[in-house]
């Protein structure tokens, strides 16, 4: 309740007036923004300036990309052996990388210390591939370098090093004579065996049943072949003894020493038997080799003698793999099931795909269409009669003349047409086997 605040002249009470508020004075508090005053036209300067820096780096990313991208798709070089900057054990060094691309490999190269190598190349899969060599190197730090090209033109290449402890490998023996568990016919018998060192053999000593057996040696220098190198260049020995056995079972014993004093020895077994038909094996004195099991098998099947010419190398595994003979007129080549069959001498002799030709009209040989090629006459005839298709394969040129030669060529063989006397004339396989040997022999990839 109000109190009065004094009396007033007329006695009556006077009280306070009310207060009222003041005026407020009006105080504007400035912001940042408030006093500096947006310039829209600077604004619109830096978005600008912001846009072409994005479309600069947006333009760089494309561009790694598409640099990204062409990488991804040159094959690539992998798995590689020794380790980049490892040590290699004594003796043969395996050199090796795997190749994966996403177009067929068109071209390998191997190169350790600038010197270009022939490599084997193994088909791993659909798009991969390994290459591989073995050597022994001398003792130091080696660079090794391989180049892939794939089918479309792209490339990549792949360099490392690692070190070599030098050559320090027993004697191997690469082959013996007769197979190890073969049947042979009474008669002579030939014993041998192939050594190979990183250094020269200085004793070999042939042992049959606890019986030293004389041998004569000789020395064969190392071929270059696909996959495999000494750099020694040592000779390898043969040894070999000629002599009759009785019939029954025997063990082979030979031993060899190397100059750096290792020792190698190797045993295997063969029987004799009285009855021909019991042999497994069967020896060919005129190139001194002997074939067995299926290979033996197939050439006494086809007549051998007259179609195929004698055996000029051993059995040996070939650098994909495969088991193969080499004979004078044909390469024979185990396949699954232990099945034989004629490895493809003509399509590696003729070396070039020929053009396919039309059906001539009224044409009275075979056509076929697979390869676009004829077959007519003497040449039709003998490939009928001596197993067609499933021997010789497909013809895959017509007939040509080749040196006053007609000749034919097929995937696994050639035909030429010889004449004989009173002008008659026969056909005859060409010796495509003891041509592409003596190539791989002196050198050539095999």
């Amino acid at each position: 309740m109000r109190q009065p605040d004094h009396v007033g002249p007329d006695g009556n009470p006077r009280y306070p007036l009310a207060l009222e508020p003041a005026d407020q004075e009006t105080t504007t508090v400035l912001t940042t923004r408030d006093r500096h005053a947006p310039r829209p036209r600077l604004r619109r300067s830096n978005a600008g300036g912001i846009r072409a820096i994005l479309a600069i780096v947006l333009v760089l990313l494309v561009a790694m990309l598409a640099y990204l991208l062409t990488l991804s798709s040159k094959p690539s070089i992998t798995n590689l052996k020794p380790l980049p900057g490892s040590s290699a054990d004594p003796g043969v060094v395996l050199v090796e990388a795997r190749v994966t691309a996403g177009k067929p490999i068109e071209h390998v190269a191997l190169t350790i210390d600038g010197v270009t190598e022939i490599p084997a190349v193994v088909t791993e899969g659909d798009r991969s591939w390994i290459v591989r060599f073995q050597s022994v190197l001398p003792v130091g730090t080696h660079q090794a370098r391989v180049i892939v090209r794939d089918s479309t033109g792209k490339e990549r290449h792949q360099s490392w090093s690692f070190t070599s402890a030098g050559p320090s490998v027993a004697p191997n023996i690469i082959f013996s004579d007769p197979p190890a568990g073969t049947t042979l016919a009474q008669g002579i018998v030939r014993i041998g065996a192939q050594i190979g060192s990183d250094s020269d053999i200085t004793a070999a000593v042939l042992i049959i049943d606890g019986q030293q057996i004389p041998i004569v040696t000789s020395f064969t220098d190392v071929p270059a072949q696909a996959g495999a190198s000494d750099v020694t260049g040592a000779p390898r020995m043969n040894v070999v003894a000629e002599r009759s056995f009785a019939e029954g079972t025997y063990l082979a014993h030979i031993t060899a020493t190397d100059s750096q004093g290792d020792t190698t020895t190797s045993e295997w077994s063969f029987s004799v038997s009285a009855d021909p038909a019991d042999a497994t094996a069967r020896y060919f004195a005129s190139t001194k080799r002997y074939i067995a099991g299926p290979f033996k098998e197939f050439w006494e099947t086809h007549d051998g003698r007259d179609l195929f010419g004698d055996p000029i190398s051993n059995q040996f595994i070939d650098e994909h793999g495969t088991s193969v003979q080499y004979f004078q007129r044909a390469r024979f080549e185990l396949g699954a099931n232990s099945r034989v069959q004629l490895g493809l001498l003509g399509v590696e002799a003729l070396g070039t795909t020929q053009a396919k030709v039309d059906k001539p009209a009224g044409f009275s040989g075979r056509y076929f269409s697979a390869t676009g090629h004829t077959l007519a006459g003497k040449f039709q005839d003998f490939w009928t009669e001596h197993g067609g298709l499933d021997l010789f394969g497909y013809p895959i040129s017509e007939v040509i003349d080749q040196n006053g030669t007609k000749v034919q060529y097929f995937e696994r063989a050639r035909f030429e047409l010889r004449e004989g006397e009173e002008g008659t004339t026969t056909v005859e396989l060409t010796p495509l086997g003891q041509q592409i040997w003596n190539t791989r022999q002196n050198g050539g990839s095999g």
